[in-house]
């Protein structure tokens, strides 16, 4: 590998990550002049870069020319943090005339949706504009005429009487589109450590046009039709990534390869290191956000890790056991292990990632990927065939598609196979359980207080109990498997809930049966609220105790005021007055759900201000994360 190559890369992945830190997580709005100065600074250090290279041509360029190439190191950071400054920009300008912007909603270990929006924003097309490849709705030609390719060919596929799971697993294995994927499907993929088959990459790439490819770089590499041949196969890689919509994993795979058959028509040697690191400067020149893209980053360290790994682990092993690969080899039974020795060393690469993006890791992956892998090859190309078939022969593509059903069957049975043996799944054993805390979760559909003493023992108070299975599942697959040891125990009919010292009281359109008054008018709220207090203190020293409160309406006189830590207002609150509130709680907290409108969220926020009472607006703030104290739990 040559440095020149690593400095210039790491030049342009440090100025796009300054310009990250600033445009995205301080949220700088990016100037109009911003461009025209960091360009004008840059043909400035160029030409001070070529001058330098001129008085220092009889030096070598890494011993004699540091002015040089510390000149053309800061070129490309300034480079990088430019094109990073103009995708912020169009992204700015796009979000700036929505109605809603994307935001998170700030639950715990939730999905980052802004952080996903960001990165993938079809709309931020940056740059200059390119007219000649936009019709005349102003949509990008190419990208449309790309996506009635794929359209046609789905309905050649839904055609061919495959079922809807057959269709769903095909479209993304050949197409990539997982539109379609139950999330079933996508999970059982990802327990056996094979999601990588559903992310169209140089797998795909490599079963689709791997024979052209080794043909132009081995036998046809002296031949007069190198070159009509070569450009042949480039159109026809990037017309399958166009259609296919341009994926991360599958732009690297396409521009590597393209490198590759380009480099082999002129001669030059194909390092593969170099290679992929030119791969890299060109996507992230193109499009700095492939830099934060989870699909890049594991395509690219993948890459790596064959590239630096194989090699030597080919070598150490045939240092142990020369003889007996030796013999396989002679039988042409050595392609299982030399697939198995591709997996291993692309996963020693990428564990890190998996671990950090999907909490879990496959344990058998590697050595499934055996029978998996060439399932996946007899796949795509049946996949191929019923497309093309079905274009002009629709029995003929439902006879094949047949073939292609039980392919499919056998993957998902393969799959299941691994995921049912013992440790197939590592689960996420690293992450640090939840601290006692209180949160209120930003759910305007199914609103829900969580109070939680200890991973083994938590509360959940919900205005309507029965829809914590339904109504919870995004937050029960990402915080509570992941921080909780137990499941919550849900407060069916509850409207207050103590422990470790807490007290929550929620305010909902909730009745008590045979009273036409909600929980916010009765007094009693408040005297069960006190007890709870009191009760749950005496009791936090074990974390064991609960106490949770019927608010029950009662004709019994007004009481003073119960103090409460969180007063907890959600969908159904009538009469959008706190007066009648502050007569039964005085709360050191007010918490305003996502469930209620704007409009009723600003007059309680308005009037809770004018009593003295520190408000939070889960809408607007996202998740209200309140941490007990210690000296609580005493």
């Amino acid at each position: 590998m040559q440095r020149p190559v690593i400095l210039l890369s790491a030049s342009l992945v440090a100025g796009i990550v300054a310009a990250d830190a600033l445009f995205y997580r301080a949220s700088v709005a990016v100037p109009p002049w911003l461009g025209a100065c960091l360009w004008g600074s840059a043909a400035l250090i160029a030409l001070a870069a070529w001058l330098a290279h001129r008085w220092q041509a009889d030096r070598s360029i890494f011993v004699g020319r540091p002015l040089f190439m510390a000149l053309v190191a800061l070129f490309f950071a300034i480079v990088g943090f430019a094109r990073y400054a103009a995708y912020a920009g169009g992204v700015q300008t796009a979000w700036g005339s929505m109605e809603r912007p994307p935001v998170n909603r700030g639950n715990p270990d939730e999905f980052d949706y802004r952080r996903w929006r960001w990165v993938s924003a079809p709309e931020a097309q940056v740059g200059e504009e390119r007219v000649a490849w936009k019709d005349k709705a102003g949509e990008p030609y190419l990208r449309n005429a790309a996506l009635r390719v794929r359209e046609r060919l789905l309905r050649s596929l839904r055609a061919s009487g495959l079922t809807e799971q057959q269709l769903a697993v095909v479209a993304a294995i050949s197409l990539g589109d997982r539109s379609r994927l139950s999330r079933d499907t996508r999970d059982l993929y990802a327990a056996a450590g094979a999601s990588h088959l559903l992310a169209l990459s140089g797998l795909h790439l490599g079963i689709i046009v791997g024979v052209f490819v080794m043909l132009l770089t081995t036998r046809l590499t002296y031949s007069r039709w190198r070159w009509p041949l070569s450009l042949l196969v480039v159109a026809f890689i990037w017309g399958y990534a166009f259609v296919a919509g341009l994926p991360p994993s599958l732009v690297r795979a396409s521009l590597m390869t393209s490198l590759l058959v380009l480099l082999s028509c002129v001669h030059r040697r194909r390092q593969g290191a170099n290679v992929l690191l030119a791969t890299v400067l060109l996507m992230l020149l193109v499009r700095p956000v492939y830099l934060f893209d989870v699909g890049a980053q594991l395509s690219c360290l993948a890459v790596a890790g064959i590239l630096f790994g194989y090699q030597p682990f080919v070598k150490w092993c045939y240092a142990r056991w020369r003889f007996v690969l030796f013999r396989l080899d002679r039988y042409r039974l050595l392609w299982p292990l030399k697939l198995l020795a591709v997996s291993v060393c692309a996963q020693l690469f990428t564990w890190p990632l998996v671990l950090l993006y999907f909490h879990q890791y496959p344990l058998y992956g590697a050595l499934f990927s055996i029978v998996l892998v060439p399932l996946t090859t007899v796949l795509v190309y049946g996949a191929m065939a019923v497309m093309v078939t079905g274009l002009v022969w629709t029995a003929g593509a439902a006879w094949m598609a047949k073939g292609v059903g039980w392919l499919v069957g056998a993957q998902l049975w393969v799959m299941h196979v691994e995921t049912q043996l013992p440790g197939a799944v590592i689960p996420d054993f690293w992450s640090r359980k939840a601290v006692p805390q209180l949160v209120v979760y930003n759910n305007w559909r199914c609103p829900a207080l969580h109070l939680i003493a200890s991973p083994e023992q938590s509360w959940l108070l919900m205005p309507q109990p029965e829809r914590a299975d339904s109504g919870m599942v995004y937050i029960a697959n990402s915080f509570w498997k992941r921080r909780l040891t137990a499941e919550p125990v849900v407060l069916g009919g509850r409207k207050a809930v103590a422990a470790m010292g807490m007290t929550a009281v929620m305010l909902d359109g909730g009745k008590e049966e045979g009273s036409g008054k909600t929980a916010a008018h009765t007094s009693s709220a408040g005297k069960t609220a006190s007890s709870a207090g009191k009760t749950a203190s005496s009791a936090g020293k074990t974390a064991s105790a609960s106490l949770a409160l019927d608010a029950a309406p009662s004709s019994a006189g007004k009481t003073a005021s119960s103090a409460v830590d969180v007063l907890w207002i959600t969908r159904g609150f009538r009469g959008g007055s706190l007066e009648e509130v502050a007569e039964v709680f005085f709360p050191k907290l007010v918490v305003l759900d996502a469930s209620l409108p704007s409009w009723q969220r600003a007059a309680l926020e308005t009037e809770a201000r004018r009593r003295g009472w520190p408000t939070y607006d889960v809408a607007l703030r996202g998740a209200c994360r309140l941490a007990i104290p210690k000296e609580s739990k005493k």
